[in-house]
């Protein structure tokens, strides 16, 4: 009996802020001189480099500020997203570009976006310029433009409100293709296998493992794609999939394989859309069955039609042995 489980990852992101030079408080409604900051008042106007629809995106997301920057930034705000062939007279207070990637935004790596923090002592050089990552879907997005007016607006990763200034979320992306409708799922063209808890046994499961790897090198009948590539590794640390015996294991029934897979779901529709590792676990199996049990399941991993021929038609007394043939 085979069976399959998977685990989902969230795309966790870190949202991107650069500090000014003023102190960072706490809460916000302690700060003083807030009526000094240049937004304070004020209509800013913002231009942005992006789509018809990311330009509505920017203005859901800085709509939140009209009516809590009071409260939070301890002044009132109004925001304007200009239209793609304005220029105002007297210049653009912000230029909120949408890029692949977030250039370096303070300590924070691969953020999602990332602006200046402003506040009474450190001015604005305007346009002050922010960066918000480009394919986060509706909401992701318009969470990432609250978050980086808020630090427009002095706002630190510690200030209130939590749920928009906080410096890690969990985001979701544009819909993407899931693994299961990938040729390769994996995040590179090479696969790294792993073999480990074989015991005194070591050595002919090695050998079955080399009988299986071999035949996905070969394209296993057309079920992966050629310019995948699958190699040993010693350390199962460095592996991407890791094979391990085991004697009994409340995965399956009786003898046979289970396959447990754990990937990313930046897209957060419930499933995964590229692998980061998996554990094909023999249970019960003679020895001489292992590489039947290690093909059919890394096979699997890439192809979700009809199982290939030579591993469809053996059945389980050829398994052991005679599958090799």
């Amino acid at each position: 009996m085979d069976s399959r489980r998977a685990g989902v990852l969230a795309l966790l992101v870190l949202l991107g802020g650069l500090a000014g030079c003023g102190t960072l408080v706490e809460q916000a409604d302690s700060l003083t001189g807030s009526d000094e900051h240049p937004f304070a008042g004020e209509t800013v106007t913002v231009a942005v480099e992006g789509t018809d629809r990311e330009r509505a995106l920017v203005a859901d997301g800085l709509a939140y500020w009209e009516h809590n920057a009071g409260e939070y930034a301890g002044f009132d705000v109004a925001f304007r997203v200009l239209a793609p062939e304005e220029t105002p007279a007297n210049g653009t207070d912000v230029s909120l570009r949408f890029v692949g990637t977030v250039g370096a935004c303070g300590d924070t790596e691969f953020p999602a976006g990332c602006a200046p923090r402003i506040d009474a002592s450190t001015g604005v050089d305007r346009p002050a310029t922010v960066e918000v990552r480009r394919g986060l879907a509706d909401e992701s997005t318009r969470l990432v433009v609250r978050h980086e007016a808020g630090h427009l607006l002095g706002l630190g990763h510690t200030d209130r409100p939590r749920d928009v200034m906080a410096h890690e979320r969990d985001l979701a992306t544009l819909p993407r293709p899931n693994a299961t409708e990938r040729a390769n799922p994996w995040n590179g063209s090479t696969v790294t296998v792993a073999l480990v808890d074989a015991g005194e046994d070591r050595d002919r499961y090695r050998a079955e493992l080399d009988y299986a790897l071999d035949y996905v090198r070969e394209g296993a009948d057309g079920a992966v794609p050629a310019d995948v590539s699958v190699r040993v590794v010693e350390d199962p640390g460095a592996a991407d999939v890791v094979v391990r015996p085991a004697s009994a294991d409340d995965c399956t029934a009786g003898e046979g394989s289970c396959l447990f897979l754990e990937g990313t779901d930046p897209d957060a529709d419930g499933a995964i859309e590229t692998y980061t590792s998996a554990e094909i676990r023999l249970v019960g199996l003679d020895t001489d069955a292992a590489s039947w049990h290690i093909a059919s399941q890394l096979v699997g991993t890439f192809h979700t039609g009809d199982t290939p021929d030579r591993l469809d038609e053996t059945d389980t007394r050829e398994r052991r042995g005679a599958w090799h043939g």
